[in-house]
């Protein structure tokens, strides 16, 4: 098998990677189209936004005591209360969550992401609210919400001081604790079943074109992360003893941590075509309610961070590295294209040297084409000779057979990871680069079709360059061999730019930008590599 046969060989294998990651774990990413109708109830939810805080300050942090009342006692008569609740930002006048609770069961009935649009490829303006069913509702043992009753102002705003707010029945009470800058809030109940729940289908669908297939999953964490995806839950079960569990989509999550102990009883159950339903057993709770970022989570703690996927124990290694250059060491930068860019640019010239190494071993492998295919003509008849006859010409002219691939295979685990952390980044959500590319976490495309064709929605630019830049890349390396070896590989040289260039323009258009520029720079380094050779070669020759 030539060097150049072998170098085919490593860009298979890395194809194989790609298919793999794209059955297995992307599927989610861009097929499929959920129709999704956003309700006039959560329009006028989010109509009921205040605009801007009321002049009186000392009213930001509200705290309620418990007050004991007596619960309805005619249904009929009851009279519902609706609380709003404003969780203020870090910065002035910045707002992160928009929550209403009802005293109805003390549901959770609305809680609006301010910094997160809903759909972000469509132009409307609605934010991403993460309950689709409320939340969190309170039981009677005959299975009907408590009736609460709540004495404090409808409007509660979360400041520095944080705040609170208690819902009472008889002698049992159930009360938030929110706290500024937090995406989430403690619940704590007494004289209340011990059990918090998020139902089947709490959670909705937030991005436009996906499959709920491996869209929602139900995630917890033991001696370690574990998860199973909604559908294939299997009826009501236990998981045991755990710091925390969630229930999330691709982007967002609702974690259930407990508070009165380091672990306690969770339970799972299948989704019926919506997120999971979880429970957890502790009277006293932290509930997180927002994006899988990497740095929230971080510093809600409890190995949390683990289910954002960034792949394999070692590909996740390297995906982390990745992550932190791009949000801490780049955070400098706003646009996250150019972070992309600049990610390409820091990757190529660390991974240089195994690309010129590569490139070097494919040059020698093509000088000493001719020597080979002498020895495989003369000794055709007896294998074993012809293969210690080519050692020993590869030990004479310092030819490593596995040079040419080896650097290339070597640099897969990075491609992988790069794929995983850009697949994964809820930063990514609705952020754009240039002109056309207002996405990056969606495919790139310049061109929209009616209907799918070959499951694509249109034309991307960018992968159409990079297809044109692998050919390029393919026609200045040359072929070697001979016959069928070379027919084989001047297919391989069409046939691949082709197939790259159909899976990228399915593949969110950050991981494409990365890859093109990366290829770009991949090629003038190979010409400067030739270069190079060349001019070595020519000053050889006249000493």
């Amino acid at each position: 098998m030539s060097d150049q046969s072998r170098l085919f060989l490593a860009a298979v294998l890395m194809l194989g990677v790609l298919l793999v990651s794209w059955f297995v774990t992307g599927k989610n990413s861009s097929q499929g189209s959920v129709e999704t109708t956003i309700s006039s109830q959560q329009t006028q939810q989010v109509a009921q936004i205040p605009e801007q805080e009321p002049e009186n300050t000392e009213e930001q942090d509200i705290q309620n005591d418990p007050v004991p009342m007596q619960p309805a006692e005619d249904p009929q008569n009851y009279e519902q209360k609706r609380v709003t609740v404003i969780v203020s930002g870090d910065n002035p006048g910045e707002t992160i969550v928009v929550a209403r609770l009802s005293t109805t069961g003390g549901a959770v009935e609305s809680w609006i992401l301010q910094d997160y649009k809903d759909h972000p490829d469509q132009q409307i303006n609605q934010l991403v609210d993460l309950v689709e069913n409320p939340w969190l509702i309170s039981e009677d043992q005959d299975g009907t919400p408590v009736l609460f009753e709540y004495s404090g102002p409808d409007t509660v705003y979360v400041g520095e001081q944080g705040a609170t707010v208690t819902f009472v029945s008889g002698t049992s009470t159930k009360t938030f604790v929110f706290e500024q800058e937090f995406y989430g809030f403690r619940l704590e109940k007494s004289g209340l079943d011990i059990t918090s729940s998020l139902g089947a289908g709490t959670i909705p669908v937030t991005e436009e074109q996906t499959t709920t297939n491996g869209y929602f999953t139900a995630s917890w964490y033991t001696n370690k992360h574990k998860k199973k995806n909604s559908e294939k839950i299997e009826g009501l079960e236990s998981t045991g003893n755990v710091s925390w569990i969630a229930s999330s989509s691709k982007y967002f999550t609702v974690i259930l941590m407990p508070e009165t102990m380091e672990r306690a009883d969770g339970y799972v159950a299948p989704g019926e075509g919506g997120s999971a339903y979880i429970a957890l057993d502790d009277n006293m709770i932290t509930v997180y309610a927002g994006p899988k970022a990497y740095g929230l989570l971080s510093d809600l703690g409890r190995s949390t961070t683990d289910m954002i996927d960034f792949g394999w124990p070692i590909i996740r290694w390297i995906g982390k590295l990745i992550f932190l250059f791009l949000t801490t060491v780049l955070s400098f930068v706003t646009n996250w294209g150019l972070r992309i860019v600049i990610l390409a640019f820091a990757l190529k010239i660390l991974l240089s040297p195994l690309t010129t190494k590569s490139y070097v071993s494919m040059q020698k492998m093509q000088k000493i084409q001719p020597a080979m295919q002498e020895i495989q003509k003369k000794y055709a008849k007896d294998p074993k000779t012809q293969q210690s006859e080519m050692q020993k010409l590869y030990k004479e002219k310092g030819v490593n057979p596995l040079g040419g691939c080896l650097p290339m295979l070597l640099q897969m685990p990075v491609f992988f990871a790069m794929y995983r952390v850009l697949a994964n980044m809820v930063e990514l959500r609705g952020a754009g680069f240039i002109l056309w590319i207002n996405d990056l976490s969606r495919p790139e495309m310049i061109l929209h079709f009616q209907t799918k064709v070959l499951g694509l929605e249109g034309i991307g630019l960018m992968a159409l360059l990079l297809g044109v830049i692998m050919f390029l890349q393919q026609k200045l390396t040359g072929t070697s061999g001979t016959g069928s070896a070379a027919q084989q590989q001047k297919m391989m040289m069409y046939m691949m730019p082709v197939f790259m260039t159909f899976l990228f323009m399915r593949f969110a258009s950050g991981l494409t930008l990365y890859w093109l520029v990366f290829n770009i720079l991949t090629l003038i380094h190979q010409e400067l590599i030739k270069k190079k050779l060349a001019s070595d070669q020519a000053d050889g020759t006249a000493k």
